[in-house]
């Protein structure tokens, strides 16, 4: 009976953390200039299109405008004739039941949940260095290099949230791994390999007076090559 009880307390947890440890990202794809966005944490999934809530590109003004992409086989493609993709990626509402069980379920849904949370996904890939991999973009969140990635060698990178560096972000490879926090300038040191690297970061804002959810979690997810 304790085994069982200790079994399901684990099964909740992992349910939960499918849907908090996840995050977005591209890869190439198989056709040339192509991009896939990626959804997963250890491994990749498909996603429902719905929760795709923008792509966006920077236009030749330095201003973020929409980006079309073809959605098949549970992924969205797209060709970004731009240096930096946006993308923002609701993964909807979870609630925990009083029994320990996460369900995607509102609270509205399942009025004796003990709290709901949303779990919303931000990722930012850098294609090329240019100028703009150093500058802000007018985004909620936003994680800024400070100067063009080399391999080994740190790399200071900027968190801001509304435009404004904040302090105790943690910085890292991943959820599961040794991370740094920003300093007061909102700045956390990075240290990249050679080829392809993932900057992950997490926030929590506070949710007052909104009938489907309690919390809000958003995790980030910068990628860039380094040489």
């Amino acid at each position: 009976m304790q085994f069982k009880k200790i079994t399901m307390g684990l099964a909740a947890l992992f349910t939960l953390s499918v849907a908090n440890a996840h995050n977005v990202w591209l890869e190439p794809a198989s056709s040339q200039d192509e991009y896939v966005m990626k959804f997963g944490h250890t491994e990749t999934e498909s996603y429902p299109q719905h929760k795709i809530k923008s792509l966006q590109i920077l236009n030749s003004q330095g201003k973020l405008t929409a980006l079309d992409y073809q959605f098949k086989n549970g992924e969205a493609y797209l060709i970004p004739k731009s240096d930096m993709v946006f993308m923002t990626f609701d993964n909807g509402i979870w609630s925990k039941l009083p029994s320990g069980k996460y369900v995607e379920k509102t609270k509205r849904e399942e009025p004796s949940a003990e709290f709901s949370t949303n779990p919303l996904k931000l990722g930012k890939a850098i294609l090329k260095w240019d100028e703009q991999s150093f500058k802000a973009h007018d985004v909620a969140y936003e994680l800024i290099p400070q100067m063009k990635a080399e391999a080994g060698k740190p790399l200071a990178i900027l968190v801001l949230h509304n435009g404004k560096p904040i302090q105790g972000t943690k910085v890292g490879v991943g959820e599961d791994a040794p991370f740094n926090l920003t300093d007061e300038k909102g700045i956390a040191e990075f240290t990249p390999v050679r080829g392809y690297n993932k900057v992950w970061a997490e926030f929590e804002e506070n949710v007052a007076d909104n009938p489907d959810y309690d919390r809000k979690t958003v995790e980030y997810m910068l990628t860039f090559d380094a040489q």
